[in-house]
């Protein structure tokens, strides 16, 4: 008799395209504009410099060594001028920065004049953190300069202000010394909208189980002495197996198909077994707060609405929408609150930290704790509305 009951819902689940299409389609395109909108976020430069204008009342030597400083940024392009205002700039020419210079600066600089001054205007929207970059550029170039002129004066040879960058090494650990995977927007936004995808599997089982509720399906079969945690259960291995697919899927999508869009290309370590670990723990979860949703809701509308909006309000606080590390502390905090959080979380270590079991652990523990709530609750739900 399990068998039929698996066989139907496989029916069922092919009959429904339109579901089907909302679990595939939309995580692509998730990925595929997550992937090359945060492309930047993740690497040292910019397809498209920001571009700053250092504004003075004429062209100086000074002011020359300031655009070339800026310049050696990957971020910024600098330019002199001197036809148009601040404002104008911003405003009229799209320059995101300007620089306004004294004539003699260093000069000032250099006999501590009081009227010394230095303004980076910016537009209202600019993030803080690259007028906070460019802040420091000007600084590390007056302080570079200030420098130069101590030692010069000190007759003490200033050779190792010039290598001083070259000596400071930035160097990545990971957890995994075998592992050396570069963290790219595509490493990041795999894992997150395959978790929202799987917990979208929510509409399918919904639609589903309802109509089968409302349509006598569920009394008939146990009308035959079935009991209803057979009936239960049989949802869980078709829609497992979707799941599993839908990993596979995203995982090929960022490899092939994000590369080819001019994004970078999803790489994955031979850690296969965890993978499909962190994959399972997802799916059981997912498919176990569905069928809580379904056997709360009456209708398939409502399970639609308490569905779509309890999946976005888990997304929102698992870091999903917003990576976590941008959130302020109550923020990150709360995430760990989210089953979307501890899949997310997982997936991470797997592709981007290298970790281990040990490091996914009490995610999947606290995970099969919530699917197995959720179950028993869905199967009391069902047990008294039977």
């Amino acid at each position: 008799m399990f068998f039929y009951l698996l066989k139907k819902e496989f029916t069922l689940i092919l009959r429904d395209i339109h579901a089907l299409l909302v679990l595939f389609i939309m995580p692509t395109l998730f990925i595929l504009i997550m992937s090359l909108a945060l492309k930047n976020s993740y690497s040292n430069t910019l397809d498209v410099k920001l571009k700053v204008g250092v504004i003075s009342a004429k062209p100086t030597l000074d002011a020359n060594k300031l655009i070339e400083k800026i310049n050696e940024n990957n971020f910024f392009e600098a330019q002199f001028q001197t036809t148009y205002s601040a404002k104008e700039l911003l405003f009229k020419k799209e320059y995101d920065f300007v620089i306004e210079v004294p004539d003699a600066f260093m000069k000032e600089l250099k006999q501590n004049s009081d009227d010394f001054k230095i303004t980076i205007f910016s537009k209202p929207d600019m993030q803080p953190q690259k007028l906070t970059l460019l802040k420091s550029l000007v600084q590390s170039f007056l302080t570079q300069n200030v420098l130069e002129e101590l030692l010069k004066v000190q007759k003490i040879q200033n050779n190792a202000l010039s290598v001083l960058d070259s000596k400071i090494k930035i160097d990545t650990l990971y957890k995994d010394t075998n592992f050396e995977i570069k963290p790219t927007s595509v490493q990041q936004s795999v894992p997150a909208w395959l978790v929202f995808s799987m917990f979208f599997i929510l509409i399918p089982i919904s639609n589903t189980f309802i109509n089968e509720k409302n349509f006598g399906t569920i009394s008939r079969i146990r009308s035959i002495n079935v009991s209803l945690l057979p009936i239960l259960i049989s949802k869980i291995f078709p829609y497992f197996i979707i799941n599993q697919i839908q990993v596979v899927f995203m995982i090929l999508v960022g490899m092939y198909v994000v590369p080819l869009l001019g994004g970078d290309t999803l790489e994955i370590s031979n850690n296969y077994g965890m993978i499909l670990l962190v994959s399972c723990m997802v799916s059981l979860g997912s498919i176990s707060f569905a069928l809580l949703i379904a056997n709360i809701a009456k209708t398939t509308e409502e399970a639609t609405t308490y569905g779509g909006v309890s999946n976005i309000i888990l997304a929102a606080l698992g870091g999903i929408m917003v990576p976590k590390f941008v959130m302020p502390k109550f923020m990150q905090d709360a995430t760990e609150f989210s089953p979307m959080a501890w899949g997310l979380e997982s997936f991470l270590e797997v592709f981007v930290r290298g970790g281990t079991f040990a490091d996914i652990s009490t995610y999947v523990y606290q995970m099969v704790i919530f699917a197995i709530i959720c179950l028993i609750l869905a199967y009391i739900l069902l047990q008294k509305r039977s």
